[in-house]
């Protein structure tokens, strides 16, 4: 089946062989797979009787109604845009206004905000039909089997969250846990005994924390991390303080799940998953035996809005900002980043976004965001700034909070009587930290 009826059709099987196998978990409630089935079609009805364009948001803050939602959209072939629960007011309606004010389309879809890498957050929408596919051929590629358990520690708006975890786990008849934002290893162990969880996913930032312990007595089967490369070191450190089978995978809003890594591959992020091709230019960038990564997804292309109104297809092989290397048995190695945009625990910050929330305040009279990583795996952002008067740094922050995510706000705040500028009048990036270190 290809169609946006296709993780309906998964769930509803589901619903009539095992009717009563949890189908998501969350915050103590957990929802079976017939009442999933029941509660969709509901809604489903519920939206069709109201008419209207047929886009939908959510503010993504429960898993168990963003499944819901989720399979609700699918059976309507209506767009839903998830929003991050933490986000601001002011980036939930730019993200309602591009999402809803977005030209028809034949193959509507999940709708995600993008990192905004040349500028403010865009909206990426991926038909239903592409998401469900590409979410079964990543539950085959780890071995996802029904009746088993998925837990992912990423927040219900997030890509990794929702096509790695909720609709993966759906899609292979399994039971998908979500756990609140920053749950420490007491509460991940806890979870991880009382369901049984058999996939672990993940980020590196997470995993780091941890690597000093988790004191459960059930053992996943395999953990995944993504969203940035994991160190060596900390690597290193979960195999001494708690020694699960570690793996690491690829992917992104735009294009969904692509890689999944090894245990005998450390440091790869593994080959591709079913449908998807992965190869480098490694003409671009001058790094060495590799170059920026370029994937090809099957079925139909997902779609970028834009501010401006234009809906730029995806379709095609497209470059996706990430540097890599793949070696002859096809297995892909993370190197960095293309241009400026940091990566915090997973979730990548656009420099120009902070750098414009900074510059509308009063006292900032030019600013350079940069990303001190002299640790690794915990990137800091750190702001530089030319100041009009005097700078009152708490309400700088006040500021910077009423509008960007928690994870944008910079941790440190320096005050310089110039930024150090090339011939041509652009900021040396490369040598502020070096100024302050």
């Amino acid at each position: 089946m290809n169609s946006a009826a296709e993780l309906t059709a998964r769930v509803e099987d589901v619903a009539a062989t095992a009717p009563g196998r949890p189908a998501v978990v969350s915050a103590g409630t957990s929802l079976t797979y017939a009442e999933l089935a029941r509660r969709a079609r509901q809604q489903a009805e519920r939206w069709r009787a109201e008419g209207g364009s047929g886009r939908r948001d959510l503010v993504a803050d429960d898993p168990v109604a963003v499944a819901v939602a989720l399979v609700a959209s699918a059976t309507c072939g209506t767009g839903l845009l998830l929003l991050d629960a933490e986000g601001r007011p002011a980036e939930h309606e730019r993200a309602r206004a591009l999402f809803r004010g977005a030209p028809p389309t034949a193959t509507p879809g999940l709708g995600l905000t993008t990192s905004g890498v040349d500028g403010p957050p865009k909206c990426v929408e991926r038909p239903w039909a592409a998401v469900a596919a590409n979410s079964a051929a990543f539950a085959a590629a780890l071995g996802l089997r029904r009746g088993e358990t998925v837990l992912c520690t990423t927040p219900p708006h997030h890509s990794y969250a929702v096509c790695g975890g909720i609709v993966t786990a759906l899609t292979a008849g399994a039971t998908y846990v979500g756990v609140p934002r920053r749950t420490g290893p007491r509460a991940l162990a806890a979870a991880v005994d009382t369901h049984r969880v058999d996939v672990l996913l993940s980020v590196p930032l997470l995993y780091q924390w941890y690597a000093a312990g988790l004191p459960a007595h059930h053992v996943p089967r395999l953990c995944v991390s993504a969203g940035s490369p994991l160190t060596p070191d900390h690597r290193s450190a979960w195999e001494r303080g708690v020694g699960w089978r570690l793996v690491e995978h690829f992917g992104t809003s735009e294009y969904g799940m692509l890689t999944v890594g090894t245990a005998d591959r450390p440091g790869s992020v593994g080959p591709a998953v079913d449908g998807v091709r992965v190869s480098v230019e490694s003409a671009r960038h001058g790094v060495a035996d590799g170059g920026e990564v370029v994937v090809t997804v099957p079925g139909a292309p997902a779609r970028l809005l834009h501010a401006d109104g234009r809906a730029e297809i995806l379709d095609g092989p497209r470059r996706t900002g990430d540097l890599g290397a793949v070696d002859a048995d096809g297995h892909l190695s993370l190197l960095g980043r293309v241009g400026g945009v940091l990566n915090v625990a997973g979730n990548k910050v656009s420099a120009t976004e902070v750098e414009t929330a900074a510059r509308a305040h009063p006292a900032v009279r030019e600013c350079a965001l940069v990303g001190d990583s002299s640790v690794p795996g915990a990137t800091r952002l750190c702001l530089f700034v030319e100041v009009d008067g005097v700078l009152n740094r708490q309400a700088l922050h006040r500021h910077l909070a009423a509008a960007l995510a928690p994870y944008k706000i910079p941790q440190a705040v320096y005050e310089m009587e110039a930024l150090p500028r090339s011939a041509a009048g652009k900021v040396l990036r490369s040598e502020l930290l070096g100024l302050v270190l």
